[in-house]
C-alpha cells in the first residue's frame, strides 16, 4: 500500500464554530483558539451551531478593526485572507468570551501525505519551520476526505513524535471531530524527527489503522 508525501501544499484552513457556542459555560467554542497560517493564506469561520454567529477580526493589540462577518448563518461561513505576517484577534461581539488568535508567518513547513485505502490525506504543518533545541514547535493536523477536498471530520487518531530509534518522545490520542487537531512539544536534541499520524476509526466506524509518516530536522 502506497503512502506518499505532498511537499507545500496548503489545504483550505477552516476554524469551527462549534455547536453551543453561545453558552458561556461550554468547554470551548471554536475546535481551536489558536491557528497558525502561511502568509497570504485564507481561514474561514465555518458556523456548526444552529443559530446565528460574527466575527470581527482585529489587531492583536485590538487598535485596528480588519474585517467584520455580519450574520453568519447555521451551515454558513466566513473567509478572511491574512496578507502580512502577525498576531491577529478574533472574537465574537455577540458572545465576548467566543475569542481566538492567527498567527501568521513565513517560519512555517506543511507536508500532506496520502493513501488511497481511506481516501484520507493527511496534512502535518508546524511553525517553526526547523525547530531549536529548546523552542516550542506548534504541529496542526489536518485530515482531509478526498472525495470532497474538505476536513474529514469524526476521527479518532494518534499522534506522535519520535526519534529515528522509534522511540516515542510525545503522544496524543484522541477523537477529532472537526478535522483539526493541534499539539505542542519542546525539543530536548537535535536530529532527525519522524511525526507519524494513524487513523483508527472513521465517522465513529473503526478501520484498519493507517500510519502516517513524516520527517522533520531539530537543530541545536
Amino acid at each position: 500500500m502506497a503512502v506518499t508525501g505532498i511537499p507545500a501544499a496548503y489545504s483550505e484552513d477552516v476554524i469551527t464554530i462549534i455547536p453551543c457556542s453561545s453558552n458561556h459555560n461550554n468547554p470551548k467554542f471554536f475546535d481551536t483558539p489558536s491557528y497558525y497560517i502561511q502568509k497570504g493564506q485564507q481561514i474561514r469561520w465555518h458556523n456548526a451551531d444552529d443559530i446565528n454567529h460574527r466575527i470581527v477580526i482585529s489587531t492583536s493589540d485590538a487598535k485596528a478593526l480588519l474585517s467584520d462577518s455580519g450574520f453568519i448563518k447555521s451551515n454558513g461561513s466566513f473567509p478572511f485572507k491574512f496578507n502580512n505576517i502577525g498576531i491577529y484577534h478574533f472574537s465574537s461581539p455577540l458572545y465576548p468570551w467566543m475569542q481566538g488568535n492567527v498567527s501568521v508567518t513565513d517560519n512555517i513547513s506543511s507536508v500532506t501525505v496520502t493513501n488511497p485505502k481511506n481516501k484520507v490525506d493527511v496534512q502535518l504543518t508546524w511553525t517553526p519551520a526547523v525547530p531549536r533545541v529548546g523552542e516550542i514547535t506548534h504541529f496542526k493536523i489536518i485530515f482531509i476526505d478526498k472525495n470532497t477536498d474538505k476536513n474529514q471530520l469524526h476521527r479518532d487518531y494518534v499522534f506522535s513524535i519520535n526519534n529515528t530509534e522509534n522511540k516515542t518522545l510525545y503522544q496524543q490520542a484522541l477523537h477529532s471531530s472537526w478535522g483539526v487537531e493541534y499539539a505542542s512539544y519542546k525539543f530536548d536534541t537535535p536530529g532527525i524527527i519522524v511525526p507519524k499520524v494513524t487513523i483508527e476509526a472513521i465517522l465513529f466506524q473503526p478501520v484498519e489503522p493507517v500510519v502516517y509518516n513524516f520527517k522533520m530536522s531539530v537543530t541545536g
